[in-house]
């Protein structure tokens, strides 16, 4: 009886052994098993973080709207300088009217003419007035322009060229002290005499022909005339 006894207490400790082993056992299976979670989901996080962290940078980078911007404003500018440029090529287009001698031959007004030295014809002319036919007088670089325009020989000959497309009159006082400088022969510059205006006035009729004149304008009257010699 006694050595059964032994036996049954020596195989019920061999079992708790083996159970105790077997839990051990289990139990650092079930340790090992968290481990490997846990490195999995630290990678998984560490994947997802250098992911995110690297997908705004690159599109960060790739987007460049700066170099954009500078190119469309370097051709707006350009645009800009280049209409500028030909305005003011536009602008300052003058017609060779603007380059007559005197005060030019385009007043302001068709009826009168303001105070200055002015070119033009003899229509008529009375004690107190005088009917004038304004035209245009060039010399010069202004003649050979001028003549070009006219379809005649240019530079012209005696380099002075007559431009007398109005027929628009002008009726202008004449002051009564104003004086003239006349050619009795037109043909002969030398020929050229100073009187009053009535004294003129009487060697007009039967003159033919009667040269251009010069009008001096002063308070718009007429206060003096200047007969031009043309060779």
């Amino acid at each position: 009886m006694t050595g059964m006894g032994t036996k049954r207490r020596q195989d019920a400790t061999f079992r708790r052994v083996v159970i105790g082993l077997l839990f051990a056992f289990a139990v650092l299976a079930a340790g090992c098993g968290n481990g490997d979670d846990e490195a999995d989901d630290t990678t998984t996080s560490e994947t997802a973080t250098t992911t995110d962290s690297t997908s705004p940078t690159e599109t960060t980078e790739d987007t460049t709207p700066t170099e954009t911007s500078d190119s469309t404003a370097t051709s707006d500018t350009s645009t800009s300088t280049t209409i500028t440029s030909a305005t003011s090529t536009a602008t300052t287009a003058v017609s060779t009217n603007e380059l007559a001698s005197g005060s030019g031959c385009t007043p302001p007004s068709s009826d009168t003419l303001p105070d200055g030295r002015w070119y033009g014809f003899v229509d008529g002319a009375e004690v107190d007035q005088l009917s004038f036919d304004l035209a245009c007088w060039f010399t010069g670089e202004a003649a050979a322009l001028a003549a070009a325009e006219d379809g005649e020989e240019s530079p012209p000959p005696n380099d002075f060229h007559i431009r007398n497309v109005n027929t628009q009159l002008r009726t202008l006082p004449v002051d009564p002290g104003a004086m003239v400088e006349w050619l009795p022969n037109p043909g002969d510059p030398a020929s050229v005499e100073t009187v009053v205006y009535s004294a003129w006035l009487d060697e007009q009729p039967g003159r033919d022909p009667i040269p251009g004149v010069w009008l001096e304008i002063e308070n718009g009257q007429i206060t003096g005339i200047e007969e031009q010699y043309v060779p």
